[in-house]
């Protein structure tokens, strides 16, 4: 009998990482530019092509309003899209909320007035053609189109380990800081040869 039971939870054991690991490493999914108009947060349609325009690193992710991890995600979020924004990284939000509560979702998320752009995709249009089968789901791109990292779900702690995706997949910090100031010194130079 004892036996018995310890095989059971062997079996066990040996299993239960492979089921994880299989359904929060899905099979990688570039983003090949599904076309899109979806309505934002202001009730003005948005194409993939507005959406992408700008940026060197782009940070999606699916929300719902019934998805309590979700809302928990989003301080964080915020707190990165603020930090990183001058390095070109940039947040895009699709809430999968069904037509009959988007305006829940809706009123939740202007009361919060978060930087970063949000479309609704009641339909989950995107999240199938990307293969997200639970939310939160994040995955980043780059500018390219080309996913670079994936991650299921969140738990407290998790941002820190987004974080460090982030802080790995951006640009140095220094490349940055000399294309500002190449930007700068070509302004005043600009602003220089119009007055001279």
């Amino acid at each position: 009998m004892r036996y018995t039971l310890f095989l059971s939870i062997l079996a066990l054991l040996l299993v239960f990482p492979q089921v994880i690991s299989a359904q929060d490493d899905p099979d990688e999914i570039s983003w090949d530019g599904p076309g899109f108009d979806l309505e934002n947060l202001d009730g003005d349609e948005m194409s993939e092509d507005e959406v992408f325009a700008d940026g060197t690193l782009f940070l999606v992710d699916f929300w719902a309003s019934w998805c309590r991890p979700c809302s928990m995600y989003l301080p964080h979020l915020e707190l990165m899209a603020d930090e990183y924004g001058d390095r070109g990284f940039r947040v895009v939000l699709f809430c999968v909320d069904e037509a009959g509560s988007i305006s829940t979702a809706r009123a939740h998320l202007l009361m919060e007035n978060y930087p970063f752009t949000i479309l609704f995709d009641p339909e989950a249009d995107i999240q199938d053609e990307l293969g997200v089968r639970r939310i939160p789901t994040t995955v980043i791109f780059d500018a390219s189109g080309e996913e670079l990292w994936r991650h299921v779900g969140y738990e407290h702690g998790n941002e820190e380990d987004i974080r460090e995706q982030i802080e790995e997949l951006l640009p140095p910090l220094d490349s940055v800081d000399e294309e500002a100031n190449e930007e700068e010194a070509e302004e005043i130079a600009e602003d220089e040869a119009e007055e001279g």
